[in-house]
């Protein structure tokens, strides 16, 4: 199986989309792991999850609770405002349910990471107001980051820059979402080509607006078609921890509800080119007390059953 990761001095996060997904079993947990643990033994190897479930629906308290119990000290949640506030109110009178989804957040305790805010393509410059005074309600013992899916956040226009200075100001992290791996790909696959539909394709600015920068990143099951998007993101994060900042990073398949073995292994190969690149790049950084495994270690070796 995987081994258990390292982060360097707890200064970078490294996860996937889902915890939950029958094709690793062998491979991130044993063949015979009940569904119930797969969340606990998902945290043995990773530090970080997506909470993508929350943009969907908003899970029980009871619920919340459960995950804060099956993971240890350090592990981060990243949950995503449901899209009943971002993309159906469009931030706009959703006061109460965005309270309510905040006080839920309290129950995942130090476990919380930043909540992702994912605005649809169709939020555009004319609606910053309305991002500035949600961004201003939020409570400050909670990390929060953007993430814009207009075109106008990406051209260096007056709104693209107001938004960053919107974001410093509020101490808001920028979500980064680097898709360039998914649309340079010619494999034909349906789920490939499906993707590339339905993802954006927008500019990558490798930029922090404060402190714990998010980056997602969506691959192939090709880990040579990754490895010079996840070389660069490595040195991105090398130079962020330099900083003083605190990055994750998530790694995508094409589509994420039909899981495959290359996530977790893909994910792992990031995690030794970044901590190869943090550790040249700040010798106080403490190398993995274990390396992870490279992609052929993963399908060769460390496979059960």
């Amino acid at each position: 199986m995987l081994a258990r990761t390292s982060m360097a001095a707890q200064s970078f996060w490294l996860g996937g989309p889902v915890w939950s997904c029958r094709a690793w079993s062998g491979l991130v947990w044993p063949p015979s792991t009940k569904p119930a643990d797969f969340l606990a033994h998902y945290a043995r190897v990773f530090n970080a999850v997506e909470g993508n479930a929350t943009f969907y629906a908003v899970p029980r308290r009871e619920t919340v609770a459960r995950w804060r119990e099956q993971t240890p000290p350090g592990f981060r949640f990243c949950c995503k405002l449901p899209r009943a506030i971002t993309h159906e109110r469009a931030l706009v009178g959703a006061e109460r349910e965005l309270g309510e989804f905040v006080e839920l957040l309290g129950v995942l305790g130090d476990r919380a990471g930043p909540t992702m805010i994912q605005l649809p393509p169709t939020f555009g410059p004319s609606q910053l107001p309305a991002l500035a005074a949600v961004l201003a309600r939020l409570p400050a013992e909670l990390r929060f980051a953007v993430e814009p899916r207009h075109r106008a956040f990406f051209d260096g226009s007056a709104a693209h820059v107001d938004l960053d200075a919107l974001l410093r100001e509020r101490d808001v992290d920028r979500v980064v979402f680097d898709t360039t791996v998914l649309h340079a790909s010619d494999d034909p696959d349906p789920i490939v080509v499906a993707a590339q539909a339905r993802k954006p394709h927008l500019p990558v600015h490798e930029v922090a607006t404060a402190s714990h920068p998010i980056v997602r990143i969506v691959g192939v099951s090709d880990a040579r078609a990754c490895g010079p998007a996840f070389e660069r993101w490595a040195a991105r994060a090398a130079a962020w921890i330099h900083e003083g900042r605190s990055p994750t990073l998530f790694v995508h398949t094409p589509d994420d509800r039909e899981c495959h073995t290359s996530q977790p292994c893909s994910t792992l190969q990031l995690h030794s080119m970044s901590m190869w690149a943090a550790c040249r790049r700040l010798s106080a950084i403490d190398r993995p007390s274990r390396s992870p495994c490279s992609i052929a270690d993963a399908h060769d070796e460390h496979r059960m059953g």
